[in-house]
């Protein structure tokens, strides 16, 4: 809500929406605020935007100013409070080097064994502090194994004797009690096994009677699902989370939320899920805009650490973070399966095309993030993936299944890199897809197939990005049809030749660069234009950004967000908040040099690859909403393409943020060049002439305003009424016109319609069927059918686009108990639960017998504990009900067969077999 000293401000006249109009305005008003807002140095403020408007500004000393104009305020203090010492130290170090002498010091100030290093985030904390407790526990195990031990065989011997003393005084009865004391370890083990395992874990010897007694006192309602074939580790598990992602846009309550480490976890939380009726949906960093997770009282699966994808900010682009990866590129270190980098990996059916000599297969975990696969692709040096979004804070996975996307005319979409996808499936059963004709739709399926656990991808060798940004006129960027298209704000007086030339430029640099991407900042009166070629030379590379470089970026995206978050930047005007966001993002960005704002004025970058494509760090840390659409390039009678869609969609949206004074965009246009995609469902597909990716982004403000929704239909009814020929000689018609999956579009209409309906009805009418044609030959042969996806991995978006019309495949469960029958393929026989344990036997299709293995029963929290049960553990409970069962008596057979894995009547300890018999961490 603006404030009321402003709300009698006189509405300036269009041509006066310049930059240097409206900071002129923010200059003489914004001080009204002082006495409302002691604690924010407005002066300070001023004088910042006063040497912004004179063009006397440098990024880090405009850094410095932001950093003080901010640092007493409520939100400020607040956020810098979340951040570790160490950092808050470097921070406060940075804002008094006003020399801009410091960085060493700055950049040692965390440093550790010669390394530059950031103490860690909670999320990292955590996951060294459960190796660290992991250590202890091996240390400890020895002796306290013997304590709960013998305290088990005491309890064992009791049993026994009493069995014997029935057996004298009623022997007629035998069987019945040999079946009780069965059913009395059973049940004392099956419940209370996984609480002593995690209580010879705690390292309090001392009080271990008291604890074994009182851990007989009832049990939790959490699923524990085993991630290893011992049954020593449980999947970690949260009950009744909130979910929100990272664009706030979408919020729901997940029945139970997992976190997994293991391919094996996942294979049987998938068994689990199926017998129990549930939905399961994965989440990397939450980047998707759209309605495409998990949905209230069902599962979703988290392939990071909780406090890594809710917390803001993330430290891990300026944290140098071992146990992911190895950053040298001498081979994997981490022991987390879904966080693994394989080089050549031996997958049956797959290797390289004659068309592909000379690239590289790379098997990636779909939890790994960007930033480690940048840090590995970069320490190894030799192969490098030659597309990639911008934003190291985002999973394989999570880039993988919605399909995005890079800049370049000669790219296609990331998703068209994959040659292999491994997965599990509606049965829990992993699998492998290597057949091009099925990737067209495995590659890009939204997590519709099942759980993806890795991808394939195929690796250019390493080659170095030449980046030259500039900041030309906006007029010059990407030419209007005519002069007269542009603000009477943003015109200059450019000659014909100037705009011919400039011209000529655009379409050089969006035919033939590698990487072609343009920027306008609202309102700016210069574009940033980002488009840059590469070489296989790496003399004179250098790593970009640079350490200390990195650090401020970040450090520019925290204070973003700390700016956009306080309670001041909310009371100003639209106007006001986008020239401030407009100005300080121009001013982040090289070319640093503002005097004069000098044309064609260029710096050069060489670097490797993946940190050209990986330009911008600290994007993580200020939240936007932005809605994305794929264009396709019409061509002219010369079979080449049509640039004229392009600069009409970018000048129309310039336009539009000049339609009135308070515009809803407050960030920026973002404008990028692309190629088609062979993959069924990519929003590129078809587009033989290239595709213009073109998005706009704010700021969570506009949303609170009710502002941002309307805007975006605007965009959407421009962009959707665009019309040409995609063939020589053809007709015009309506483009094909299609939004990014994974940004936000839900919300509007095109065409008429609602977002959805259209997209199924018009925009992928053909597609779905060919899309559901291969998920149903994939399925044909691995044993399940779209009822089984529909049911198992789809949400309610999903069962809109691409499930209308399917049933779902239902088994009959009853109560607890009693015998379930799966009607599903690939399941087979009866599965009858003992003490909350469900095993149901599947038959793989000719493929060995796997048999589920998890527990229901749980106690509060232990199921975030690392508990479970190691084979030793039992080794005296098995000898001893097996001694008893050898007495002169002949019994009939127990409700609990002796499975691979599984201790003899003891209820829980149905172990599946794998084949990771080691630790995993996270």
């Amino acid at each position: 809500m603006v404030s009321h000293y402003f709300e009698s401000l006189p509405v300036p006249p269009l041509e006066n929406l310049s930059t240097e109009y409206i900071l002129q305005e923010i200059i003489d008003h914004i001080g009204k605020l002082a006495d409302d807002f002691p604690h924010t140095k407005l002066n300070l403020f001023r004088k910042q935007l006063w040497d912004i408007r004179n063009r006397n500004v440098e990024p880090k000393t405009h850094l410095r100013g932001l950093l003080r104009v901010l640092e007493d305020t409520h939100t400020f203090k607040h956020a810098f409070e979340e951040l570790e010492p160490s950092l808050q130290a470097q921070i406060r170090a940075f804002m008094d080097d006003e020399k801009d002498v410091k960085e060493e010091e700055i950049m040692g100030m965390g440093k550790v064994k010669g390394g530059f290093y950031i103490p860690p985030s909670p999320a990292v904390k955590h996951h060294f502090k459960e190796m660290v407790k992991e250590t202890v526990r091996e240390k400890a195990h020895e002796k306290k194994m013997r304590l709960v031990q013998s305290k088990v065989m005491k309890k064992i011997q009791e049993a026994k004797e009493e069995i014997e003393r029935e057996i004298v005084e009623e022997v007629g009865g035998h069987i019945e009690m040999i079946q009780k004391v069965e059913d009395h370890v059973g049940e004392f083990w099956g419940k209370h096994g996984g609480y002593l395992g995690a209580l010879l874990k705690s390292g309090n010897v001392a009080s271990l009677t008291s604890k074994l007694d009182a851990s007989m006192l009832g049990s939790g309602q959490s699923p524990r699902i085993w991630e290893d074939e011992r049954g020593a580790r449980i999947m970690e598990v949260h009950k009744n989370a909130p979910f929100h992602n990272w664009g706030n846009s979408v919020k729901n309550t997940p029945l139970y939320t997992f976190v997994p480490t293991t391919v094996l976890g996942l294979s049987n939380l998938v068994k689990w899920a199926k017998v129990e009726g549930y939905r399961v949906r994965c989440s990397g960093y939450r980047h998707s805009w759209s309605n495409t997770f998990s949905q209230d009282k069902q599962i979703l699966v988290s392939m990071l650490n909780l406090e890594s994808v809710e917390k803001i900010p993330d430290v891990m682009s300026i944290t140098e973070e071992k146990g992911d990866v190895d950053l040298n590129g001498d081979g994997v270190v981490d022991v987390n399966e879904l966080k693994t980098i394989e080089l050549a990996p031996k997958i049956e059916g797959l290797s390289l095309t004659r068309d592909e000599e000379g690239k590289m297969l790379c098997r990636v975990g779909a939890a790994v993030t960007n930033e480690q696969f940048r840090r590995w692709a970069v320490g190894h040096g030799k192969w490098a993936l030659p597309v990639d979004v911008i934003l190291v804070e985002v999973t394989a996975g999570g880039v993988n299944g919605p399909i995005c996307h890079g800049a370049g005319r000669r790219h296609q979409t990331v998703s068209d890199y994959v040659r292999a996808i491994e997965y599990i499936d509606a049965n829990g059963i992993q699998r492998t897809i290597t057949k091009p004709a099925h990737l067209r739709a495995a590659a890009g399926c939204f997590g519709l197939l099942g759980i993806v656990t890795h991808i394939t991808l195929l690796l250019s060798p390493m080659s170095y990005a030449v980046l030259r940004p500039t900041k030309p006129d906006i007029a010059l960027a990407i030419p209007p049809l005519s002069p007269t298209d542009i603000p009477i704000a943003l015109r200059k007086s450019w000659t014909p030749a100037q705009y011919a030339d400039a011209l000529r430029d655009f379409e050089e640099k969006a035919n033939h660069d590698y990487y072609s991407e343009w920027f306008w900042f609202t309102r700016s009166q210069q574009a940033w234009v980002n488009t840059w070629n590469e070489t296989l030379d790496p003399a004179g590379a250098v790593e970009y950004p640079s350490p200390f470089d990195t650090f401020v970026q970040w450090v520019q995206g925290w204070v973003g967000s700390v700016l956009t978050r306080s309670e001041v930047f909310g009371l100003l005007p639209g106007r006001w908040q986008a020239c401030i966001l407009s100005t300080f993002g121009m001013v982040a960005l090289p070319p640093f040099e503002f005097n004069e704002f000098e044309q064609n004025k260029t710096v050069e970058y060489k670097t490797a690859l993946p940190n050209g494509l990986h330009f911008r760090r600290g994007i993580q840390n200020m939240r936007v909403r932005d809605l994305e659409f794929q264009i396709p390039i019409p061509c002219l009678p010369n079979a080449t393409p049509d640039y004229t869609i392009v600069r009409r969609a970018w000048w129309d949206i310039i336009n539009l943020c000049y339609r009135d004074s308070e515009t809803p965009m407050r960030l920026t246009l973002e404008l990028r060049i692309m190629g088609d995609s062979n993959l069924i469902m990519a929003p590129q597909r078809g587009n033989r002439w290239g595709t213009a990716s073109i998005e706009i982004l704010s700021v969570p403000d506009a949303v609170r305003d009710e502002e941002w929704l309307p805007f975006c239909q605007e965009v959407v009814d421009l962009w959707a009424g665009y019309k040409g020929r995609m063939s020589v000689g053809g007709e015009e018609e309506l483009l094909n016109v299609r939004p990014h999956w994974a940004k936000e579009w839900e919300g509007v209409r095109i065409r008429g319609r609602g977002a959805r309906e259209y997209l199924r009805e018009v925009g992928y009418k053909e597609e779905v069927e060919e899309f559901r044609s291969i998920l149903g030959e994939i399925g044909k042969e691995q044993g399940w059918g779209l009822g089984d996806l529909k049911g198992r991995f789809s949400n309610e978006l999903w069962d809109y686009l691409v499930f209308e019309g399917v049933e779902v495949a239902r088994g009959k469960k009853e109560g607890k108990g009693e015998e379930v029958v799966q009607n599903v393929k690939g399941v087979e026989g009866k599965e009858t639960k003992l003490s909350g344990i469900e095993g149901t036997k599947i038959n793989s299709s000719g493929e060995s017998i796997d048999y589920l293995a998890f527990e229901k029963e749980g106690k509060g929290k232990e199921q975030e504990q690392e508990q479970g049960i190691k084979a030793d553990e039992t080794k005296g409970i098995s000898s001893g009900v097996k001694e008893v069962k050898e007495m002169k008596i002949s019994s009939s057979s127990s409700s609990s067969s002796a499975v691979p894995g599984k201790v003899v009547g003891i209820p829980g300890m149905d172990h599946t077999r794998g084949v990771f018999p080691i630790k995993f961490g996270r």
